[in-house]
């Protein structure tokens, strides 16, 4: 059986158990079980070693204990009492840690906090998930991939699905806001080298969807496509000791390669060249900057360029007006605010060791019929930045009888959660079509002739995102 411990190692009193004054007690740990053997040193172990000491104690993984065959003997009935409070167990319990990472650190390999993670493991489980060779960027990444991080029991996660105004009717075209239980992207496998891609969730919203609030759509709406650009230059003392680089040759040396590369290129050049070349080359070995400006009032070419730096997410601003008409509707328009509120709201773990992402939202423009807008651009799921909510939009405090007040008006800035690439645009299997022509026959013949490939005026398909 391989043990962790000696006697002579980690040796401890139990202060306050009668008749026990200066004894002398140590750990002895099962390796493989993670069981706590409890020694108290005698005169004759001195000579015969651990066979001469009393067991007085055994501990479980766990922290279940029992009295070994000299715990009477040792300890008196007050010190049995002792022994069995919680105090003097967490002490047992830390004497043995440290028991056991001694023990686990004195093999060839293994590190202080890799021997500490296994040896806590080891007590607690009767068995151990950390190798005791690994550092402490590894437990701790390992740790967190392991961590089961549950959302707080009372978090909200049905909201219903609310309308406004009441009367709105399928042959209206409404904004529809759904809600959605936030997802991370997954890694990205196979062939993909980033992380996984969201579906965009459709109308009906999926198994992620937890409410929706449908409104009459109003002024303002719009879209705002970008991408972050930025200027950069690279004159040509740069651009050569580059590709001197990337060949293999790199810092000062590269600088110097190209310096002679250039002079090389340039024996049939002007010696107003060769001049002013030696100028910004010099300047450069020795330091200086500017001194082909200072003696020549000029630069070299920088080749100033402007290059794409990264995609930009796309931000987003809705604001409706909410007039009650009624008791029911105003009821309506209060859950309706309560319904973003708290959607957009981190949400806490159980403990309250860990915030978690807020709900998000898949915003839908539908036309009549209840189907996706074919001419304002699609959405991608997002998150509900910040909500305003106004309670005297006309700058009047006035309320109804049952206190709602008059008008509400919400403003809700949101923004997507992933860029649009341009094959986001790819078309649909199934374009919707439409045409400003009045004549019905000629439209038909129009779209027949578009699906066909053979049309000279072609119609429009989805405008996407």
């Amino acid at each position: 059986m391989a043990t962790y411990g000696a006697r002579e190692k980690n040796n401890f009193s139990l202060p306050g158990i009668g008749g026990q004054s200066g004894a002398e007690f140590y750990t002895i740990v099962d390796a493989n079980t993670g069981k706590i053997t409890v020694y108290k040193k005698q005169v004759l172990g001195n000579i015969t070693g651990i066979s001469g000491d009393s067991p007085v104690a055994s501990i479980e993984p766990g922290g279940t204990w029992k009295p070994e065959k000299d715990f009477e003997a040792v300890f008196n009935k007050d010190g049995q009492k002792i022994f069995a409070s919680d105090q003097v167990q967490k002490e047992i319990k830390n004497a043995a840690l440290q028991t056991a990472r001694a023990g686990c650190e004195a093999v060839a390999g293994s590190t202080p906090e890799g021997c500490n993670q296994a040896m806590q493991e080891l007590l607690k489980t009767g068995k151990t998930t950390t190798d005791p060779k690994d550092d402490a960027e590894t437990i701790a990444t390992d740790t967190l991939n392991k961590l089961n991080i549950r959302e707080n029991p009372k978090t909200r996660n049905t909201f219903g699905d609310f309308r406004y105004p009441l009367t709105i009717n399928d042959a209206q075209d409404v904004m529809q806001f759904v809600m959605l239980k936030y997802e991370p992207r997954d890694l990205g496998t196979g062939d993909n080298f980033g992380f996984g891609e969201r579906e965009r969730v459709g109308i009906d919203g999926g198994s992620r969807k937890i409410g929706s609030a449908t409104l009459a759509i109003q002024g303002g709406i719009s879209d705002l496509n970008g991408c972050d650009w930025g200027e950069d230059s690279m004159d040509l003392a740069k651009l050569e000791a580059a590709k001197l680089a990337i060949g293999g040759i790199e810092g000062s040396q590269a600088l110097g390669d190209a310096i002679e590369g250039l002079t090389g290129r340039l024996k049939n050049s002007s010696d107003e060249l060769k001049r002013a070349l030696k100028i910004l080359y010099g300047g450069k070995a020795a330091g200086l900057t500017g001194l082909l400006k200072r003696t020549d009032g000029a630069i070299l070419n920088p080749n100033l360029e402007l290059l794409f730096n990264k995609p930009t997410l796309r931000p987003f601003t809705f604001t409706f007006k909410l007039s009650a008409r009624s008791k029911k509707e105003a009821d309506q328009i209060v859950k309706i605010i309560r319904f973003f509120k708290q959607g957009m709201a981190p949400r806490r773990s159980v403990g309250n060791l860990f915030l978690l992402a807020p709900h998000t939202f898949q915003v839908h423009y539908l036309a009549k019929g209840l189907k996706e807008h074919p001419y304002i651009g699609k959405m991608k799921e997002c998150a509900l930045l910040s909500l305003k909510t106004d309670y005297t939009p006309e700058n009047n405090y006035a309320t109804l009888p049952d206190g709602y007040m008059v008008s509400y008006q919400i403003t809700l800035e949101m923004k997507e959660l992933e860029p649009v690439f341009n094959d986001d645009y790819e078309s649909d299997t199934e374009q919707q079509f439409a045409s400003f022509r009045e004549d019905p026959e000629e439209n038909a013949k129009l779209q027949e002739d578009f699906l066909n490939g053979t049309a000279n005026d072609p119609l429009p398909g989805e405008i996407g995102f």
